[in-house]
């Protein structure tokens, strides 16, 4: 939430190691050097001992001023124990506190910081155990629409703080201390008119302290950050009105050797309320540190172990974390007190900026008001000391008168006022008398017997004083009636008809009404009141005794009505005048025996009592007429099925019926009754009876007997649940090769439960003949002979193959295997041509109708004829000469180089050749005569 300064800008400061420089022998100063200041933030410096001037040099002015040149400084002014807050440029900067004593260490820190939170802050030198910072916030309107914050947490855009921050200074028993930075802050977001209550507890014992969750205890609970930890607790949320006031109080107290710090607040004024300065304690910290003492130190003299400032302060700034916040309008006034022991008392030199705090204001200005209040206004910024003899005007006295009418009036003395009541308050028929004053203050109470008192504010303390007027009361007492009354008062008792008269509250007054007063014309008047009133006056009253007109009211009837709620036969009572008596007729009374009344009045009537009344309700009687149909009627001539009635007692209805009623094309209701005209004298159920009836069809295309009646086409209305028998036989003959076979049974017996269409299915047939020499496939079936009846549209596949007569010899078909539809009757034939096996075969080639062979096997068509050529002669090997000795034919060899054989039969050739050796011996011959000659020669040559 609200992050100090120390810690959030702990980086930026800068204390440099004192140097001492002679610009003369016996002068020296101490300086920082390279002090950088950007832009939007100023030089902060803070003097814990001596008086010096400070002076602010750029690089160029330091070198020349050191070296005992004449030149000027960017800034000076004369500085004494305080925090100064300069105004400078952006840029880098030496800065000099001269002269002081050479080789003295310089109590002072010069740093770098930003907008500061904007209020009153005081160092002065105490120690107490309460701080207390008053406000009052006439306008206030923040707004923030970049979240500019710290850590770049987001706060509400119109969110803002008002803080009062402090340092508790803790003994521990063991001789140590520790610093704790405690915050007791009110959160606004002032767009919204709520407020929260919040604090914070920091270490500042030494940089980067931590608070551990073990040693501190409250409703909050320990929060960590970038650089350590922190205990905080945020309250719940409350509207807020302007103007705005109240106190900031923290308390700081040893109990049993933890140190308890206490945080609260008061609104003494919230918008037009005031309420007395009684502090709400929201949280108690505990720190369980086992200290001596504890109590919370101002001083400018020194710093916090982690380098922050022994302050307090009470200021405006951004809503958490560090936010810089700017205010569209801001009117309000500060205090800050300490506790002396005595009373609370003011901080002496007070600043107009906080040095702990994080969080900022942009464009606020502190001044010192007419009524020595600190005064906050929108404007540029100044920060310094604003004064060293801060005297505030703080309200401390606070007031209230309670009257005894309930009202009161609060508000705070700053001087000697005085409180004067009334010896009369006249209110509206109440009349206060003063008898005296009820006077508590602080607690102490007191009776006065005048009606003034003056209120003393207090100085230092908070003063309550409650003031309370002591009245007799008395009320006005009115009575009227139109009618004499008796009225008994504590001075007596009267008869009358008009009283007005002033009773001191609590009398008791008794009040006696005659009930009645009776007429001759069934008129008369009652009074509305009770007969014996008993009062206590406690407010003013304005009685009339009521009275009221009423008739007497006669209502009958056969059967019970409800008149004005109450069923009943007869009324007769007074009704007032004006008044409505409601008769809730039912339309009709049930007997529960087929019989009921019919009113023949309405439903609702409302009768207005403007005098007597002599009424009679009429009602007719009759009888329930049940009329049983599962189709409609005509009843009356009005269309009804199943219907039920009422009809008056000797009325008569007409009952006519249809002679048949068609439920759609294929059924229908014929009826058994007939039409008729009843008179009704009672009760009466009336049932019409019909018979279901199914359109049948049988169709054939030849005649079929249906129920013993030859027809080809039956069309007829039946019975539900009738018999129909068909009959027709197994084939009805065409005589001409055709004929229909039955495909239902030839007798069917059908049970009429709904409508039929019945088709007696036939198929037409056809005969077929089939004739072969040899056998063929039909239809997977071998057969040479068929002959049989098929349905129209029948396929008969038929597939011919040769056959094998096994002795050479075999049948082929000359017809084609194929498929044939049997549309019509058919005669078919297989037709076949005879083949023989013919085998020829020689060792040398011949001439087979025209084709030379050596072997000749193939079926031949019987009556072929087979041409065999066989060559003269042919050389063989070996010089052999071959020729052919003759043909052979199954057996009988023919001398002919040529045969020309029809085949009738199978048949089996052969050729038969012959070999010749003259060559051999030809050869032979040859070669002895070779011989010879070589010989010959050889024996020449040798």
């Amino acid at each position: 939430m609200n992050r100090p300064w120390v810690l959030a800008l702990a980086p930026l400061l800068m204390i440099a190691t004192a140097i001492t420089a002679s610009a003369q022998s016996t002068v020296c100063w101490y300086y920082w050097p390279n002090v950088t200041i950007n832009p939007g933030q100023g030089l902060l410096v803070q003097v814990t001992g001596g008086s010096y001037g400070l002076y602010v040099f750029t690089p160029s002015q330091y070198t020349k001023w050191s070296r005992g040149m004449v030149t000027y400084s960017l800034y000076s002014t004369q500085v004494n124990v305080g925090a100064y807050l300069v105004r400078i440029p952006p840029g880098t900067y030496y800065v000099v506190l001269y002269p002081v004593k050479c080789g003295q260490l310089v109590n002072a820190r010069v740093s770098a910081i930003g907008l500061a939170p904007t209020g009153v802050s005081s160092m002065m030198p105490m120690n107490t155990t309460a701080v207390l910072g008053y406000f009052s916030i006439s306008s206030m309107r923040a707004w923030n629409g970049s979240y500019t914050a710290v850590n770049v947490i987001k706060a509400p855009m119109s969110g803002a703080s008002l803080q009062l921050n402090a340092v508790v200074m803790v003994k521990l028993s063991n001789g140590g201390v520790q610093e704790y930075w405690v915050q007791d802050a009110l959160m606004f977001i002032t767009d919204a008119n709520v407020l929260n209550v919040a604090d914070n507890t920091w270490n500042f014992t030494e940089p980067n302290a931590n608070v551990s969750s073990y040693l501190i205890k409250g409703l909050g609970s320990v929060h960590t950050y970038s650089a350590g930890s922190y205990y905080g607790y945020l309250g719940k949320g409350a509207r807020y009105n302007l103007p705005l006031a109240g106190y900031l109080e923290v308390n700081v107290t040893v109990i049993n050797g933890s140190v308890v710090v206490m945080f609260g607040y008061t609104l003494i004024r919230n918008g037009s309320i005031y309420g007395p300065p009684v502090i709400k304690w929201f949280d108690n910290v505990t720190l369980g540190v086992n200290a001596s003492g504890a109590f919370i130190e101002t001083t400018p003299y020194s710093l916090t172990g982690n380098g922050g400032s022994y302050d307090v302060e009470l200021v405006f700034g951004g809503y958490y974390s560090g936010e810089q916040t700017t205010f569209e309008s801001m009117y309000a006034q500060l205090a800050i007190m300490y506790w002396d022991g005595f009373g609370w008392s003011p901080y002496q030199d007070i600043y107009n900026f906080g040095l702990n705090t994080g969080e900022s204001a942009t464009d606020l200005v502190a001044s010192i008001a007419q009524n020595g209040n600190v005064q906050l206004t929108v404007g540029i910024p100044y920060y310094g000391l604003l004064s060293s003899v801060f005297k505030p005007t703080i309200p401390t006295s606070f007031v209230e008168v309670i009257y005894p009418n309930g009202t009161s009036l609060s508000f705070y003395v700053l001087n000697e006022t005085t409180v004067t009541l009334p010896p009369v308050i006249r209110g509206s028929g109440v009349l206060y008398l003063f008898k005296g004053l009820l006077v508590n203050q602080n607690g102490a109470v007191r009776l006065l017997g005048n009606n003034s008192i003056t209120i003393t504010p207090t100085s230092g303390e908070f003063s309550v004083n409650v003031i309370i007027g002591n009245y007799s009361r008395y009320i006005l007492l009115s009575l009227s009636s139109t009618f004499p009354i008796n009225v008994t008062l504590p001075n007596g008792t009267f008869t009358t008809t008009k009283m007005v008269s002033w009773v001191e509250a609590g009398s008791r007054v008794i009040i006696k009404v005659k009930y009645a007063y009776l007429f001759n014309n069934l008129t008369r008047f009652i009074t509305l009141n009770s007969t014996a009133i008993n009062l206590t006056i406690t407010k003013p009253l304005n009685l009339t005794i009521g009275w009221v007109r009423q008739y007497m009211v006669n209502v009958s009837s056969v059967v019970p009505i409800s008149i004005n709620g109450t069923l009943m036969l007869h009324f007769i009572d007074w009704v007032n005048e004006g008044s409505t008596i409601r008769l809730l007729v039912p339309r009709f009374t049930y007997f529960g025996n087929g019989t009921r009344f019919m009113a023949l009045n309405a439903s609702t009537i409302s009768l207005t009592v403007t005098g007597p009344i002599n009424a009679m309700v009429t009602w007719v009687r009759q009888y329930f007429v049940k009329i049983t149909s599962p189709v409609p009627i005509t009843v009356n001539g009005s269309n009804v099925a199943n219907a039920t009635l009422w009809v008056n007692a000797g009325g008569i209805i007409n009952v006519t019926i249809p002679r048949y009623y068609m439920i759609n094309g294929n059924v229908r209701l014929r009826p058994l009754n007939t039409s008729t005209l009843v008179t009704v004298d009672g009760p009466l159920n009336l049932t019409v009876t019909w018979v279901r009836q199914f359109l049948v069809r049988v169709l054939s295309p030849v005649p079929v007997l249906v129920n013993g009646s030859l027809t080809v086409n039956f069309t007829g209305w039946v019975n539900e649940l009738s018999v129909l028998f068909i009959e027709a036989p197994g084939y009805y003959w065409l005589n001409n090769g055709s004929r229909l076979m039955l495909l239902n049974q030839s007798r069917i017996r059908l049970v009429i439960n709904g409508p039929i269409n019945a088709t007696i299915a036939w198929v037409r047939q056809y005969m077929v003949n089939l004739v072969s020499v040899a056998p063929v496939t039909v239809n997977d079936t071998t057969v040479k002979v068929l002959s049989g009846w098929f349905n129209e549209g029948s396929v008969l596949n038929v597939t011919l193959s040769a056959v094998n007569l096994g002795n050479g010899t075999r049948l082929i078909p000359l017809n084609e295997s194929g498929v044939v539809k049997v549309n019509k009757p058919l005669n078919l034939t297989v037709s076949w041509l005879r083949q023989y096996l013919v085998t020829v075969s020689s060792p040398l080639a011949i001439n087979v109708n025209g084709t030379w062979t050596r072997s000749y096997v193939n079926w031949v068509n019987a009556g072929d004829l087979l041409i065999i050529k066989v060559a003269r002669a042919r050389v063989g090997a070996n010089m052999t000469i071959i020729k052919p000795i003759g043909i052979v034919i199954n057996g009988v060899l023919h001398h002919a180089l040529t045969v020309n054989a029809t085949v009738d039969m199978p048949l089996t050739i052969t050729v038969e050749w012959g070999v010749s050796y003259i060559a051999y011996y030809a050869l032979a011959l040859l070669a002895v005569i070779l011989v010879a000659i070589a010989l010959l020669i050889r024996a020449r040559g040798g």
